[in-house]
Order: C-alpha cells, then structure tokens, then sequence
C-alpha cells in the first residue's frame, strides 16, 4: 500500500427527474442550514471502461451565496448479473467547469467557495455486462454561510498508485491550520481503468508520525471524535491496472480567516460485516445524535477490517466496490425532508468476498455555525 498526507496549503448523458432542495432548519442548538440539492440521476455509462459524471450546483433554486460542504453519489445498479459491474469512480466538489486533478492543479488549496459536487460513476471490462438502469445521482451539501463559516476553501492531493493487481494507495488531504474540516471527497483516474476505483472516502487526522494516532491518516476518524482535521480516499485496482493509477483526496475546510473556536464538527461513525455474495448493494446508515448539531457532509468505504483502529487494508475481493454515499432517513433512503443520516452502499464483484470485508459509513455533524 502507498500512502501521501499533505499538511495545506502546499503551493508547488441523459438527466432524470427535476432538481430537488430540502432545507435543514437546524435545532436551536444548532444555527446552520443547509440545502440539499440533486438534479436526479444521469444514465450511464453504456460501454465498457468508461466513465460517465453529473454535477449538483447550490446556485439552483435563487441561492446566490451556499457553497458546498458535502458531496454525495447514489448508484442503480439494475437487477442482473451485470449488477456487479457498476461502481463509483469519483465523489469530489466541483467548480463547474474541470476537476481539480493533475494536468491543471497542484496539490495544495485548489478552489475557494466551490458550489458543486459531481459525481462519476464507472464500469468494469465487457465480461461483467452492462445494464441499461446504470446510473449515478450527484447530491450536494449546500451550506449557507453563516455568522463563523463565512467561506469555504477545498484541498487536494494526489498519490500514484495502485498499479498491482489488489492494490491500494492512499490520499490525505489536510485543511490548513486553523481551519475546520467540513467534508471531503475522492476520485480515481483514468476513466478508462475499469477495475480502478475508490473504496475508501473519509474524515481523518493527520496527527504524529509512524505509528501516530491515527498513523497519518491511514486510520479514519472515530465513532464520537471531534474537529477531524483531513480526509483520506483510498483506490483499489482488479484485475486490469494502470501504469498511470493515480488515487485524489479532497478535503473541504472553512475559509482562511475564521474563528473556528466555537464551531464543532463531531463524528459519527457506523460499520455492518459484509457483502460477501452478489446482491442488491448493501447499505451502512450512521446519523447526527441529539446535541450533535446538523449533517453536513459523510463519507463510505469498504474494507478487509476495523478502519478506525487500524490502517486501511483491501477489502476481501479485487471485486469490492462502492456504490453509494448519500443524505439520507434512518433506513438508507435519500434525501428525506428532513435528512440526518449518512448511508454507505458497498457491492461486492461477480465472484463474491470473504468474511473479512466490512462496510463503513460516517456522518459530520456541525454545531456553532
């Protein structure tokens, strides 16, 4: 496994349905709001090896100032046994016009006050098939800035890799000092790499070094812990890699010039053992509790074992993949009136995996806004 941590700033289709907001008016111990906003789900992809993306934009619906905080991805996988063939490939925030990859970006802060969230979903080589449900739905977390976070700014940082059969890489994306995390994304790249994919997207710490508490975020951030401070994305490779594997964390942080001391961003965190056979995909649900404050971005992964104790290890199966990390009801379904939980879909390849694999969901939830 390869693994690159950033402490910021470095400075080296077919559209379905109509767009949707649901407003969060917060609790009386919480003063931030959110909307948020999907344009519904972009078909595709309809051919092997490839890549098809849709964006969701806080500037819909007469919002002029929301920028985002969270990004999100809903898969249809259809029913068959191509089922299997369909994963995301990229959750990231967005400006609207090119992703903040290599080729026009530098690892370090990219964009500041980002107000969309795309995501990018992709298929396998021609022998797992292809159904025509295949689709993605992109969901944005548009938080409205308030009296503290003001503005928002986004990292980036890149690792090579993986390249092997079964391997993983893993990217931190730290916030500058003295900002706070709000959320985070990942991405792999090329397209083209059917068996390339990200498996792991998740709030973390940067904190020691070697064997630090959480080893450089390679450990992800725990079930109650407070104001993480990175986010870490992880790639796996099957069974056809890519001499230009490249894996892409993206962390969301409060803008430059803020007082943070009052606003805390609390973690919660949920896990479930599995999938182990082919099947509808498996879901992972994790909620905000009473006096956490509002839902403003989450994160999924699935892996080969206890990721908030220990690094990240592969899942069970080359074959393992994400299909989903969305806003949703305590039951897994998206975007509710009222949303105040964060659910993972995790699907494993056409083979199966072993009991090893384990699914994982966080939930951030901000209060002081």
């Amino acid at each position: 496994m390869t693994k690159r941590s950033l402490r910021a700033p470095v400075f080296t289709a077919l559209v379905l349905g109509a767009t949707l907001a649901v407003v969060l008016p917060g609790a009386a111990y919480a003063a931030t709001t959110i909307t948020v906003r999907t344009p519904g789900a972009t078909l595709g992809p309809g051919s092997a090896n490839s890549e098809s993306g849709s964006n969701a934009n806080c500037r819909t619906g007469g919002d002029t100032d929301d920028v985002v905080s969270g990004v999100g991805i809903l898969q249809t996988v259809g029913t068959g046994s191509a089922q299997s063939n369909l994963h995301v490939k990229g959750i990231v925030p967005f400006d609207g016009t090119a992703e903040y990859v290599a080729g026009g970006y530098s690892p370090g802060v990219v964009d500041t006050d980002a107000t969309q969230a795309r995501a990018i979903g992709g298929t396998g080589n021609s022998g797992g098939g292809l159904d025509a449900a295949f689709g993605s739905t992109p969901y944005a977390m548009c938080l409205d800035p308030g009296d503290t976070i003001t503005g928002t700014q986004i990292v980036m940082n890149s690792v090579a890799g993986p390249t092997t059969t079964g391997a993983t890489a893993l990217a931190v994306a730290t916030c500058p000092e003295g900002t706070r995390l709000l959320g985070g994304g990942a991405r792999t790249l090329p397209g083209t790499a059917g068996s390339l994919k990200p498996v792991l997207s998740a709030p973390t710490y940067l904190d020691g070094t070697g064997a630090g508490t959480h080893d450089n975020g390679a450990i992800a951030a725990a079930d109650g812990e407070t104001n993480p401070d990175s986010w870490v994305a992880a790639g796996l490779t099957g069974g056809n890699p890519s001499a230009l594997a490249t894996t892409y964390a993206y962390a969301i942080c409060s803008g430059d010039d803020i007082d943070v001391s009052g606003v805390t961003v609390t973690v919660r965190y949920g896990e479930t053992s599995g999938p182990t056979s082919v099947g509808a995909p498996q879901k992972t649900t994790v909620g905000c509790g009473e006096g956490d404050g509002t839902l403003i971005s989450g994160g999924a992964g699935i892996s080969g074992g206890a990721v908030t104790t220990s690094d990240f290890t592969a899942p069970g199966s080359q074959g393992d993949h994400l299909n989903g990390s969305y806003p949703s009801d305590g039951s897994g379904n998206p975007l509710t009136s009222s949303p105040a939980n964060w659910t993972s879909t995790t699907h494993t390849g056409g083979g199966g995996s072993t009991s090893a694999t384990r699914s994982h969901a966080w939930a951030l939830c901000m209060t002081g806004n």
